[in-house]
């Protein structure tokens, strides 16, 4: 039995409900009553009190993920802005997700994505659910809430008029000090209910009398200017155009795009118009929103026909579309984009990530024609190819891109890509943390930066932008399609293997693997080791063996590569040593020209497991590389397998040690199943280790992790708290948390504990 709303329901009807509940017993029925939290809105309290001794579950807002796919399942689901201020206004609630999503699709696309109105109308239903007090308010009270529901800074003067709506629970006054008092609703629903309960004229009213008060506020009166115009007004719009650049300027791009849409709406000229649209399209990139950039592109080409305003648009709309699954458009417009010379060569390079995604060799080959002499693009189009003479350069290019952390995440990708690892992965730390000081980072820019955290033994971290690089509120499968691999691939190598399994084929369900192939390759590979970790070396086989064609050519041109090693291992333990021997050689002779550190060690690890025989003096290469130490995993690895060979040829001393290395990279790592399996080996050795769990760090969840590497290198909590966007409470209750499961007790001993779980 289901019971929804019983806080409307009378006292008699909840007290045979509770009664009917209690005499259940062992009965295979259950009852699941529902009761919205209506503390403070004046509505009748006890209405779960009949209940009381039941299991009581506090249900929470919707995340983001779930907030997205359940706009995803919507008769017509919202797109561009309109999804964007569906998900802000709806809050997790799902009642305001559904109701928005109806009402968007009924107002049409364009209405939706006008910029003219902050906040949505709510639907009747919403209304009566979120407005349902405002008739028993005094008018002064209706009056000070339409003011603060226009702008919840607008509380100075007001608090005496605003108590009652605080008394009826509808806001709460916060603040009075320094940065003054600000309203914060119960709901964004609520704000939004008594901003749309009062007539259009009213609303204007209150827009320019809150823009009189907010002379030395340039943004903010920007805003209300615009929301009181009612024609074209070229000081409004310019003044618009000014906040949109402070705006992105500290990574607000959703409201620089807002604002540069609104302030084309109000250009009196045709061309002002163009050219603001054009502009907000290219800040709506950053936002990962496809449907929002074609809009503006689209608008603005029914306004000119300008050809560097049209190249422009077209450079826009191909950007964002790189993070779709249509990399053919994306391509197409890119290179059309190319042909202005002024936008060649980020056409050209933002053409190098969409033929990157794909992995098509026509694409490839075609953007590589292009590159000329840009070390960027040529790096993304064939990593491979005088890679010596590319790494060299790094150090000049970051120094040149002057702490730009755009410009700083490019070049973090191309040196991972370039197998720098250690290089990526302080350059992406850096670059991050630029950009987190300056706001929110722009959607898409995660991944790149994990896998190199992944490769450099920081799993957690690779977690976390896995997780931060969700596009759920975008709508993005290819997105959200790379963020499930990375996050598979962590899983496989922790030993959490059912949750990799899930992960990696929800990635490859997300896209077409013949059209998204490092998406594909990368998928595949995280399912290849989740088989590797359960034994499964015919499973394992098979996904490894789909990263080569049937020639034995990569299907991705980068990606495939890493998983040479993993294909030999399984092939000797499935009796396809044969043909998975062809494919090393091929990959080698590919290779061969300037072959990077992890490319010769993968090569020769390969050739030692296929050919036993002749196994030693491919260990001895591999193990010598002294740039192996940036891939703690595959190193450690290589030991394992070294030891082994040693051992089945009763060189147990030499094993012993090999062991005891592997075993301690494992353990730091957190990789259970590898930690099994080197104990194992130990045992066979005549060693028997003391049974352990991981390092102490991998109990911790990702973010704890990342706070006590932070801690560890110094930083106070505020300074944590500014690069994770927490609170200085909210990191120290973390370190509080985990102080006893790391064993120790001051910050002063965490430098030792990270030193020695910490790749070089």
């Amino acid at each position: 039995m289901v019971a929804d709303d019983v806080q409307w329901i009378d006292a008699g009807s909840l007290e045979l409900l509770a009664f009917a509940a209690r005499r259940i017993g062992d009965e295979p029925l259950a009852v699941l009553a529902a009761a919205r939290d209506t503390a403070g809105e004046g509505t009748r309290g006890g209405a779960t009190a009949p209940f009381s001794g039941f299991p009581l579950r506090t249900l929470g807002p919707l995340d983001a993920t779930a907030a997205g796919l359940l706009l995803d399942r919507q008769p017509h689901p919202p797109t561009g802005r309109g999804r964007l201020r569906i998900l802000d206004q709806a809050a997790g609630n799902p009642l305001a997700l559904v109701e928005l999503a109806r009402a968007n699709g009924a107002r049409g696309a364009d209405s939706a994505d006008s910029a003219e109105a902050e906040l949505l109308p709510p639907t009747d239903r919403l209304m009566r659910v979120f407005a349902a007090d405002l008739e028993a308010l005094p008018e002064a009270t209706r009056q000070a809430l339409l003011l603060v529901a226009a702008d919840d800074r607008a509380v100075a003067g007001r608090v005496e008029a605003l108590a009652p709506a605080e008394a009826a629970g509808l806001l709460r006054l916060t603040g009075g000090g320094h940065d003054g008092w600000r309203a914060r609703f119960r709901h964004p629903l609520i704000r939004s209910a008594i901003y749309h309960s009062a007539p259009l004229a009213a609303r204007r009213r209150a827009h320019r009398d809150l823009a009189a008060l907010l002379g030395a506020e340039p943004d903010r009166r920007a805003w209300h200017l615009a929301a009181a115009a009612e024609g074209p007004d070229e000081e409004i719009a310019a003044a618009l155009e000014e906040s949109a650049a402070r705006a992105r300027g500290r990574g607000g791009y959703t409201a620089a795009t807002t604002a540069l849409e609104r302030a084309a709406e109000l250009s009196p000229g045709r061309r002002d118009r163009a050219r603001r649209l054009v502009a907000a399209a290219g800040v709506a990139v950053s936002t990962g929103q496809p449907h929002w950039v074609r809009g503006l592109a689209a608008r603005a080409a029914e306004l000119t026909d300008d050809p560097a305003l049209s190249a422009e648009a077209s450079l826009r709309v191909g950007q964002v579309l790189t993070l779709s699954t249509e990399h053919d458009t994306a391509l197409s417009l890119l290179l059309r984009a190319a042909e202005d010379p002024g936008l060649r060569r980020v056409a050209l390079a933002s053409a190098s990530v969409a033929g990157f995604y794909s992995g098509d060799e026509e694409y490839r080959l075609a953007v590589r024609a292009r590159a000329q002499d840009d070390p960027w693009t040529l790096a993304v189009t064939d990593p491979t190819a005088h890679r010596s003479e590319r790494v060299a350069a790094i150090p000049a290019l970051v120094e040149r891109a002057d702490g730009d952390p755009a410009r700083l995440i490019s070049l973090g990708a191309m040196a991972w890509l370039l197998d720098e690892t250690a290089l990526a992965v302080r350059i992406f730390d850096d670059a991050l943390h630029r950009w987190r000081l300056g706001g929110t980072l722009p959607i898409g820019l995660g991944c790149s930066a994990g896998w190199a955290y992944l490769d450099h033994g920081l799993w957690a971290q690779a977690r976390t932008a896995a997780v931060n690089s969700n596009s759920a509120g975008a709508g993005l499968p290819h997105l959200d399609a790379a963020a499930r691999s990375l996050e598979a691939a962590a899983l496989a190598l922790t030993g959490r293997t059912d949750e990799a399994r899930t992960a990696g084929s929800a990635a490859l369900a997300l896209v077409d693997p013949h059209r998204s192939r490092a998406v594909a390759v990368r998928a595949r590979w995280a399912l290849g080791m989740a088989a590797v970790a359960d034994g499964d070396h015919v499973g394992a086989y098979e996904q490894f063996r789909l990263l080569f064609t049937a020639d034995g050519d990569p299907v991705h041109y980068a990606c495939s590569f890493p998983g040479v090693a993993e294909l030999a291992a399984a092939a000797v333990r499935t009796g396809h040593g044969t043909e998975a021997a062809a494919i090393v050689e091929r990959t080698a002779d590919r290779l061969a020209e300037d072959p990077s550190p992890r490319i010769r060690i993968l090569i020769h690890r390969a050739r030692a497991l296929l050919d036993p025989a002749h196994a030693e003096p491919h260990f001895a290469a591999a193990l010598a590389e002294p740039e192996g130490g940036q891939w703690p995993f595959e190193r450690a690895q290589l030991l394992l397998d070294h030891a082994e060979w040693l051992r089945r040829r009763h060189r147990i001393t030499e094993a012993r040690h090999q062991l005891n290395t592997a075993l301690e990279t494992f353990r730091r790592l957190g990789a259970r199943p590898w930690i099994d399996r080197t104990q194992a080996e130990l045992r066979a050795a005549g060693i028997e280790s003391a049974p352990t769990s991981p390092d102490a760090l991998t109990s911790l969840s990702p973010q704890q992790q990342h706070i006590i590497r932070l801690a560890a290198r110094g930083l106070s909590n505020r300074e944590i708290g500014e690069r994770l966007f927490l609170s200085p409470r909210t990191v120290g209750s973390h370190l509080y948390r985990s102080f006893p499961k790391l064993g120790v007790t001051a910050r002063s001993q965490l430098r030792d504990l990270i030193e020695a779980s910490c790749p070089s």
